[in-house]
């Protein structure tokens, strides 16, 4: 079994967040967003067709130490490719934060079995 586990320790409590995941993997992809207060989605699905994503919404953040883990029990490796990212204004404040993290399974190395995209702003609306 293969499993890896990302901290996205960038986003703060309180801070308004959105998911969006897809997989391509011919694996089962067992996905698990969570904090020390919330699990925020816990999905499976084994699937080279896209849609429908594998999960996708939006939430507070509640608690701490954020954490997305990715298992797939067949794998016996995943590498990744991670794009963090400020959001910032005109100004140059930072306003939100971003995570683009893309997860290979396999040796063809082209980072499509799991695709997430995470993204948290200060404020809603």
């Amino acid at each position: 079994m293969a499993s890896k586990t990302f901290n996205i320790d960038s986003f703060p409590t309180g801070h308004y967040m959105s998911w969006f995941v897809t997989t391509q993997a011919a694996f089962m992809v067992k996905a698990k967003l969570s904090d020390d207060r919330t699990v925020y989605f816990e999905a499976s699905k084994k699937s080279k067709n896209i849609t429908p994503p594998l999960a996708q919404g939006a939430g507070d953040i509640k608690g701490k130490n954020l954490k997305l883990t990715i298992d797939e029990p067949d794998s016996s490796n995943l590498d990744s490719s991670i794009n963090a990212y400020n959001i910032t204004a005109s100004d140059g404040s930072v306003v939100g934060y971003g995570y683009n993290i893309c997860i290979e399974d396999q040796a063809d190395k082209d980072y499509n079995d799991v695709c997430i995209s995470l993204v948290a702003w200060k404020s809603r609306g």
